[in-house]
């Protein structure tokens, strides 16, 4: 059973210091699409959730928060990244923790969700050490961390810094486990905060200050012979865009010109990095600055520039530089931002039209509980062979959903995001937490996403890509040279396609 922590205080003193990490993810139930997030409560260390049986929307109870029961203690502050997803054999979603301990490795935990009481109850297996089953060389004391997860193109991706203040990758393969991929940077950060985002298929955009007023935006592309390219903003780098295999020190900015744009508020050395990528694979960054507000910039025609302000509807942070959790998946162009505001946990959500809602704060419970007994019994044939299942078979990807799922997916998600932009209109911005919430009630259907655990190849992440010389530590490491493989499913007109990159899957544990 799930620990929870029991507060004496209101919800409001229990937010009277910094939240320290935060982190949000979202996860598929039948009918429901749910955003979460989990941050470390400042006064106990341990780490909050948002209740895993929310529906339609992140619930957070003041009075009795879940938390996350870790046997591995994390560090003060750690960084924090969480993956999840829809469990179809336990009728349940399932959670991909990861944070760093007070030892400084690298720890994954994995949890089940007890629909009845909210809370996540860890898996039999517990928590183990990522850092040193990869054969990390090192990993820094004050670590950031931002996690990927590569749907049925392969497993989790966990972006940290080494001892020398490098972006790093170890990687999921169910062939060969945990794997150390090297530095995506031969750069040393500027500061420890690092945000990725994947923008579509494997490739993966992540994000890292790497100068006191200017980001490093490493793109992974699978076909390129080099496979990390680098660019800055607002001021570039000086001819060729450097790679994954460039010296540092042949790493110059253009100063020929003034920048375009100056990072509003921004220190390389405290601000928290969130990056999002919509269906277009536009990429958008949102930071709070030293000014305590919440800043957006984002990609228009390949160029990088300051989005709209939208300082009068957004709320003020408590604090400058403050944490904040971003849920946001490619395939869907929605966002939610969560932050400290007030007091609370403020909620921020754009459609994939590009809207923003107006702001409100968290809510405290569902209006309407999950049908008993709906959430635990899964209809259709089961698979024996999931019997005994390792937590290693659990980082990999299953094949693609079969056609007529897609197109109840599709349909069942363009209701969804129609019922939720309605749910915002007719709801004025509430301060009170205790407000109910219209959410709708779990059917009992079987998930969309059912889950196959048979491996597959993992193309550009295959066992030979990863015997390569970019799993060697030195100043200027080879790329990850891997093979690109096609991926194929079932289109919805029974053709066999390319394989969808929205998400649909369940991974798998990795080995212990």
């Amino acid at each position: 059973m799930a620990r929870r922590s029991r507060l004496a205080t209101t919800g409001a003193l229990m937010l009277a210091e910094p939240v320290m990490g935060m982190t949000g993810w979202y996860t598929w139930a039948p009918h429901s699409v749910a955003p979460h997030f989990a941050f470390q409560d400042p006064g106990s260390g341990n780490i909050l959730h948002s209740a895993c049986n929310s529906n339609g929307t992140a619930i957070f109870p003041t009075d009795e928060p879940h938390t996350f029961p870790l046997d591995v203690r994390p560090r003060a502050a750690t960084p924090l990244g969480v993956r999840g997803w829809w469990e179809d054999d336990l009728g349940t979603p399932v959670a991909s923790l990861f944070y760093q301990s007070t030892d400084g490795s690298l720890i994954n935990a994995f949890f089940n969700c007890n629909y009845e009481t909210g809370d996540y109850e860890i898996d039999e297996d517990g928590e183990y050490s990522i850092s040193e089953e990869a054969g990390a060389p090192s990993v820094h004391e004050r670590t950031g961390l931002s996690v990927e997860e590569l749907g049925d193109a392969g497993g989790f991706r966990v972006f940290y810094h080494d001892a020398d203040s490098r972006v790093n990758l170890i990687a999921y393969d169910d062939d060969t486990d945990w794997v150390y991929l090297g530095p995506v940077s031969t750069k040393s950060a500027a500061g420890m905060s690092v945000g990725s985002a994947l923008t579509s298929g494997t490739s993966i955009s992540v994000i890292f200050p790497h100068e006191e007023e200017n980001l490093a935006l490493a793109e992974f592309n699978e076909t390129a012979r080099n496979r990390w390219t680098i660019s800055s903003l607002p001021t570039p780098f000086v001819g060729t865009a450097p790679t994954n295999r460039t010296s540092a020190s042949d790493m110059t900015l253009d100063d020929s010109e003034d920048a375009p744009f100056a990072l509003p508020s921004f220190d390389a050395g405290s601000t928290h990095l969130a990056l999002a990528a919509d269906t277009n694979a536009v990429t958008s960054l949102f930071y709070i600055g030293t000014d305590r507000r919440l800043h957006q910039i984002h990609q228009l025609n390949g160029n990088w520039e300051i989005a709209e302000d939208q300082q009068d509807e957004w709320p003020e942070a408590d604090d400058e530089s403050a944490r904040l959790a971003i849920v946001s998946e490619q395939w869907s162009g929605e966002v939610w931002l969560y932050y400290q505001s007030g007091g609370n946990i403020t909620e921020l959500y754009q459609d994939e039209f590009g809207s923003w809602a107006e702001p409100r704060v968290t809510l405290t419970r569902n209006e309407t509980a999950p049908a008993s007994g709906s959430n635990n019994e899964s209809e259709g044939e089961g698979n024996d062979a999931d019997e005994g299942l390792s937590t290693g078979a659990r980082a990999g990807i299953g094949i693609g959903v079969t056609a007529a799922v897609l197109i109840a997916s599709a349909v069942v998600l363009f209701f969804l995001r129609r019922r939720r932009r309605l749910a915002y209109e007719s709801k004025s911005p509430s301060s009170n937490p205790a407000e109910l919430h219209d959410a709708s009630v779990f059917s009992g259907l079987r998930s969309f996403y059912p889950l196959n655990r048979n491996r597959g190849e993992r193309g550009p992440w295959s066992d030979e890509a990863h015997k390569n010389d970019a799993m060697e530590l030195n100043p200027t490491p080879a790329p990850q040279e891997l093979d690109a493989m096609p991926k194929y499913e079932l289109a919805a007109d029974g053709e066999l396609g390319p394989r969808r990159t929205d998400g649909y899957g369940s991974p798998e544990l990795p080995k212990r």
